[in-house]
């Protein structure tokens, strides 16, 4: 009972003390985890009697994804910012091989639908990438996240997201969906 008693507490603290995380002039530290399935097609090159031709062969992989990132609210509602990408990758057939680690880098700007002064919101994120890997080359890239934000209190804020993204390589192409979960903390003007 005393369990219940001290997290009803904690709750109706959260909701009396959270408020205008989400305006102008204040700053966003944090980052997303999530596990993907990736599913993309490798481009072999095969020369036949007509000339050279392209032909695909579609693999899958499980992807883990670590995400931090860090924005500045321009305007209310709207934050400006860049995540680094940390991506470690097993590549399905008869054994899982590892791809290696993947380095990115994604500026993107995150819109939140509903009103700041509400303890959750949904926001809406598009975003560029561009990530270096030394066994697959360079890629290109661009993504749409969206996702469920509940804020615990006036500076901490827990995400639910889901995102796809599009990556263009001499290799393959990456058509990419993943789940996932962050933490932001909102860094408050005085």
């Amino acid at each position: 009972m005393k369990t219940f008693k001290l997290f009803t507490a904690f709750a109706l603290l959260s909701f009396i003390t959270s408020n205008a995380q989400i305006t102008k002039g204040n700053w966003m530290v944090g980052g997303n985890i999530s596990f993907q399935y990736d599913k993309y097609e490798n481009k072999n090159n095969n020369t036949n009697s007509q000339g050279t031709t392209v032909n695909y062969s579609e693999l899958g992989s499980y992807i883990l994804n670590i995400e931090p990132n860090i924005a500045y609210f321009f305007k209310d509602k709207i934050a400006i910012g860049t995540s680094i990408n940390y991506i470690n990758s097993f590549t399905e057939g008869n054994s899982f091989s590892s791809n290696g680690m993947n380095l990115g880098i994604n500026p993107f700007l995150r819109y939140y639908v509903l009103n700041t002064e509400k303890t959750y919101n949904v926001f809406i994120e598009p975003s560029y990438s561009r990530f270096m890997n030394k066994s697959l080359g360079n890629s290109n890239g661009f993504g749409v996240k969206t996702g469920f934000v509940y804020f615990l209190n006036s500076s901490v804020a827990f995400e639910s997201i889901i995102k796809y993204s599009k990556n263009y390589s001499e290799q393959n192409n990456r058509n990419n969906i993943y789940l996932g979960f962050g933490l932001q903390i909102h860094l408050i003007k005085e």
